[in-house]
């Protein structure tokens, strides 16, 4: 028996190259590369379906969006639970309540039943205080009073801005939990990678790793510049936060983190499961590390405020960051952590009126040191 020899060399991401039974070579994959003509089938289509992740992306956007009237009007908080579940036929998207998806039941999905359902029932919560706080939006806020500071952010008696709390905290219990530990964890990539789903043009493994992809952008590449507006760019939620961590602020350049994805991809075309693996451990970590900087960024911010509004603002979309830590596959901060963490933040008698420098400070702290990050990193968000 004739036994071909060849040699492999490896690239920083882990990927194994010029092997000659390659169907994907990685060296032609760059960071200009387009994720959705890139993969094809049998059909010479693109293999790449997505459309699960972007319908539920934009359910978060309008919900996202309604929230955010509540700076000049009552919201209910019934219509946003509907949004959230997808009842009642609660998006002005008449195609967004007809579909069959909707975010809660991708909301906390890595976590066991019980917890899974506190989970849900705390984005619920928020959403009735954030109903309850909307009544006072005709009213200036202050310490023990809810309404708008400096006209445009609306906080409860404590300032509180949960419309900041339920948008950040989405980002980890859905887009990152789903990343990370659901459609990369063992579970979705032990799928089948041989036979054709029916009536597709992809394998079941292919998909779930597609899948993967659409929660962090549905653009082509990543990060997308915008073209009508310079240095901007088109991605949102989670992929535009991600964006933002470079290697000056301890993450990885953005492109690296699609690079990952293309290579992983490529490697289920190529039955490369070693190369596969580096890819999921490489999005993984700094993917998850990414939050933390921007965790302890926005906690940062919040000391060279210079009006209140701004302050628990910042401090408003940190502690959504915090919450959503836990959701990462690594769990440097535990849910029981991120719990504890949240009360120091949260639990004074004026909540953020009464926070001390040190008292944030202490916080950023825990969170810097566990992902082995610059405690006083400010990112350009």
């Amino acid at each position: 028996m004739a036994v071909a020899l060849f040699s492999c060399n490896k690239d920083d991401n882990g990927e194994n190259n010029n092997t000659p039974q390659l169907k994907i070579s990685y060296n032609s994959l760059t960071t200009t590369t387009n994720y959705l003509t890139t993969f094809k089938g049998a059909d010479n289509n693109s293999s790449v379906d997505f459309s699960g992740q972007a319908t539920r992306v934009a359910m978060l956007k309008e919900l996202d969006a309604y929230m955010k009237t509540g700076v000049t009007a009552n919201v209910d908080a019934q219509k946003m639970k509907d949004m959230f579940e997808n009842k009642n036929s609660a998006f002005s998207n008449a195609s967004l309540n007809t579909s069959d998806k909707n975010i809660i039941s991708k909301t906390a999905q890595s976590f066991d039943v019980t917890a899974s359902d506190a989970e849900k029932n705390q984005f619920k919560t928020w959403m009735d205080a954030l109903a309850t706080t909307s009544t006072a939006h005709g009213q200036t806020a202050s310490a023990g009073t809810a309404g708008l500071l400096d006209t445009k952010y609306l906080v409860d008696a404590k300032g509180f801005e949960y419309g900041q709390f339920i948008q950040k905290g989405l980002m980890g219990a859905m887009m990152m939990d789903q990343i990370c530990n659901i459609y990369l964890g063992s579970e979705k990539q032990n799928a089948d990678n041989k036979a054709i789903v029916t009536g597709k043009n992809y394998t079941q493994l292919e998909h779930h790793w597609d899948e993967a992809y659409g929660y962090l952008t549905q653009n082509e590449y990543y990060p997308k510049p915008d073209a009508a507006n310079a240095g901007k760019y088109l991605e949102t939620y989670l992929g535009s936060y991600v964006r933002q961590v470079t290697t000056a602020e301890g993450g990885v350049n953005g492109s690296d983190i699609y690079r990952a994805f293309l290579v992983g991809r490529a490697a289920i075309v190529n039955n490369d499961n070693g190369t596969r693996t580096n890819q999921i451990a490489y999005i993984r970590t700094n993917v998850e590390k990414a939050i933390a900087v921007i965790a302890v960024s926005y906690l940062n911010k919040t000391k060279t405020a210079t009006t209140n509004g701004a302050k628990f603002h910042s401090l408003s979309e940190g502690t959504g960051f915090v919450y959503a830590l836990r959701y990462a596959y690594s769990a440097k901060i535990s849910a029981t952590q991120s719990n504890q963490l949240l009360s120091q933040l949260m639990s004074k008698p004026n909540g953020f009126w009464d926070l001390t420098n040190a008292d944030i400070d202490a916080v950023r702290d825990v969170i810097a040191n566990a992902f082995g990050i610059n405690k006083e990193v400010v990112v350009n968000h």
